[in-house]
């Protein structure tokens, strides 16, 4: 079976970052994670992210790049989370769909209770050296040549 593919948020405030508390009623309630979801049909994991976040928190969202994908195991099946660098737009944060929102340090996740999935992420935004690493450019990777039959007439 296909893992389910998620998209989630990192906004930032200073050396803070945005979690929502997962309602009571939901899997993993009174859990903390990243704002995000599910995607719909037809729709790219950047949509599915402004979506979600205007459900959720009433916010409209620039989505960046993708800053890491995580693949976790529940007992219910496995998610492909792709965490995606976001700016906060306009709109003022409510709590539409989740119980409750913190600004937190990274390093100061152990200090709540992170959904399994979201982990990975937050070990890897508060280690030391995740200023270092984020900032190192990305290597070049060099354009495929166009096929002969594919290129275009003189």
């Amino acid at each position: 079976m296909q893992p389910l593919i998620v998209t989630a948020a990192i906004l930032r405030s200073d050396d803070r970052i945005l979690i929502t508390r997962r309602p009571a009623d939901k899997p993993h309630g009174g859990m903390w994670e990243l704002p995000g979801g599910k995607l719909n049909d037809h729709e790219s994991p950047q949509q599915a992210l402004q979506r979600e976040l205007l459900e959720e928190l009433g916010i409209d969202i620039a989505v960046g790049s993708v800053y890491d994908v995580v693949y976790h195991r529940y007992d219910a099946g496995a998610v492909l989370i792709l965490f995606y660098e976001c700016r906060w737009l306009a709109g003022e944060l409510q709590h539409l769909e989740v119980d409750g929102h913190c600004w937190i340090a990274p390093q100061d996740h152990n200090r709540y209770e992170i959904l399994p999935a979201d982990r990975p992420l937050f070990e890897r935004l508060g280690s030391s050296n995740q200023q270092d690493s984020h900032q190192t450019a990305p290597p070049t990777i060099a354009p495929a040549p166009i096929p002969l039959h594919l290129r275009a007439k003189s």
